[in-house]
């Protein structure tokens, strides 16, 4: 037995302690340094008590401290609990509450909002707040600094182990708590593999992929392309073996030894924050890795020209973004001006991308394949993943194949035939082990195994997996189904409209009643009918919003996603601004 989290932090240290794992305004974060600071804060929070089983609440953006407590905690076998920095006071102190934590670790620029929330914070023991914090606050810097010696019991952690609860973004009722262990992300990891495996036969016979395979010798492209090697890839045994290989190596001394002779894998994920299981992900698996470096912004703030400026500057081979962080990077000034040749791997994820976006990401990155990513978080979050090489494969709706057992079925449990349409639920090692303190809900969920996971969509004819809606989304207006996200799309393909959510409203004649709420673009003007118009011959006619609503800002969560539900609340009444009958 080890410490899970320990161990791998220990290896990079020791095999690789000049590689970079963190990039962050000024500061370039080597495994060694990182290493050293989490051993003395693991001895401090020991000295305030924390132990085993603890939870830790870690409310920091995406900064090295946040790494720091995070590791820390889990050192000692807390378990950290990030939280959402754009909660309210209320939100604040029921997730604190809800987790029963025993300390809180909080940047200054969120220390109004605590401050507030601290009298409905029940059993809170500690608060440490790096910046300028109150005087009933630990300083974050000063507590580290006063362990000379990294003095802490050894405490061992197993993958069955939790290792992180991530809040969900609450979109029926108030946050749930996700238990994921340390197994359900290596898990993840394995189910990549053995997805990506699968996968490669068809990849490498697509002529897009050899174009863009760089600086590859002549006689290694070749022997990717042949069909002897996508032969060989077919057999189950042959991946089977490969992944084995593979996951047996991972977090290994001789791998990271290995990784150290090369240049860092630089990433970047600016709207992805950490405590989104999406990026978070990443805390986990990049230890066992090594040789990833985390490429973050100065701010909280998606900056499109800090974004551009960090690509040039640090070359990345990978740029991940939520739909609308995507968005708000194309449609910065700058954004063809610079070299962006390093950007090997596109990423997308944590919403749907349509296709109409993701073909402006091709003509912005064309040196660039696009990874789009689907899941959620209490699957330790991908399910599937689509590789799209050019604009020419590129389907709407398809977040590619599984990477997990996924079945679609009716309301009864009944599996569903290729094309129709059902709830989509997974049966994977990936499964979250439950919603804390909530078994009931947990068991709403979680059936025999399989996730229910509350998504509508189905297989087509490829085999790829078709998302259309979140089961209590869809709108039944007179008899008809209508899927929101298919009219968010067209309505998104105009030039004028920066975002649309749809929603169903009460009517007397069909009982629901298509609504969209718009938000157009800067300077940009659009009419009723225009838009209307724009909607005609696109869609049919029972899908056409019967009345619109143009709104300054929609409401979205952390990661860029519109809130439905805050969209239904604020523009979701009958009789408001009727444009069409």
């Amino acid at each position: 037995m080890s410490n899970f989290m320990g161990t791998c932090l220990e290896r990079c240290a020791q095999y690789n302690p000049e590689g970079e794992m963190l990039v962050y305004s000024d500061q370039r974060i080597t495994w060694k340094a990182l290493y050293q600071r989490v051993q003395r804060l693991a001895a401090a929070m020991s000295a305030l008590g924390i132990e085993r089983g603890d939870r830790v609440i870690v409310m920091f953006h995406n900064r090295p401290e946040f790494f720091e407590v995070n590791y820390a905690a889990q050192m000692l076998g807390a378990i950290p609990v990030p939280m959402n920095y754009r909660f309210s006071e209320r939100e604040v102190a029921f997730q604190a509450n809800h987790c029963g934590a025993k300390a809180f670790f909080l940047e200054d620029l969120w220390l109004e909002t605590v401050e507030g929330a601290r009298d409905k914070i029940e059993k809170m023991e500690h608060y440490i707040c790096l910046g300028l914090g109150s005087d009933s606050m630990l300083d974050y810097d000063t507590f580290i600094e006063q362990q000379n010696l990294p003095d802490f019991p050894s405490v061992d952690t197993s993958l069955e182990d939790i290792c992180v609860i991530c809040y969900t973004g609450g979109t029926t009722g108030m946050p749930k708590g996700v238990m994921l262990t340390y197994g359900n992300h290596t898990s993840l990891m394995e189910a990549a593999i053995d997805g990506m495996l699968k996968q490669a036969p068809s990849l490498l016979s697509n002529p897009a992929l050899m174009a863009k395979l760089g600086n590859m010798k002549g006689w290694q492209k070749g022997l990717l392309g042949s069909k002897f090697t996508r032969w060989t890839l077919e057999r189950h045994s042959v991946r089977n073996l490969i992944k084995g290989l593979v996951m047996r190596m991972v977090g290994t001394p001789r791998m990271i030894r290995m990784s150290a002779k090369k240049p860092p894998i630089k990433v970047m994920m600016p709207s992805f924050p950490l405590f989104h299981d999406a990026a978070y992900v990443s805390a986990i698996l990049g230890p066992l890795m090594g040789n990833q470096c985390l490429v973050c912004l100065s701010s909280p703030r998606f900056d499109g020209d800090e974004v551009l400026s960090l690509i040039e500057s640090e070359k990345p081979v990978a740029l991940g973004n939520v739909p609308t962080g995507w968005r708000m990077l194309l449609d910065t000034s700058r954004i063809d001006e610079i070299d962006k040749s390093s950007i090997k791997v596109a990423l997308t994820g944590a919403g749907i991308c349509h296709a109409a976006l993701k073909r402006k990401i091709f003509q912005h990155f064309p040196d660039a394949v696009l990874v789009d990513g689907f899941g959620q978080t209490e699957m330790a979050p991908a399910t599937s993943v689509r590789i799209d090489f050019s604009p020419d494969t590129i389907k709407e709706g398809s977040v590619g194949k599984p990477i997990v057992q996924t079945r679609i079925v009716d309301d009864s449990g009944n599996v569903l035939p290729e094309g129709q349409t059902g709830e989509i639920i997974y049966k994977s090692q990936t499964v979250m082990k439950g919603y804390y303190t909530e078994p009931g809900k947990t068991s709403e969920v979680i059936k025999d195994g399989w996730f229910y996971s509350g998504d509508l969509g189905y297989f087509d004819e490829d085999g790829d997996l078709r998302i259309l809606e979140r089961k209590n989304e869809c709108i039944s207006s007179g008899g008809e189904k209508i899927f929101p996200h298919e009219i968010e799309d067209i309505l998104q393909e105009n030039s004028a409209v920066a975002a649309a959510c749809v929603i169903g409203v009460p009517d007397e004649k069909w009982g629901k009643a298509v609504r969209a709420v718009v938000q157009l673009k800067a300077g940009h003007q659009v009419t009723d009918d225009e838009l209307l118009d724009w909607c005609s011959g696109r869609m049919a006619g029972y899908k056409k919003p019967r009345s619109l609503v143009f709104v300054d800002e929609l409401p979205v969560n952390p990661v860029g996603k519109i809130q439905r539900g805050k969209v239904r609340e604020y523009w979701g009444e009958a009789g408001q601004k009727v444009v069409a009958s």
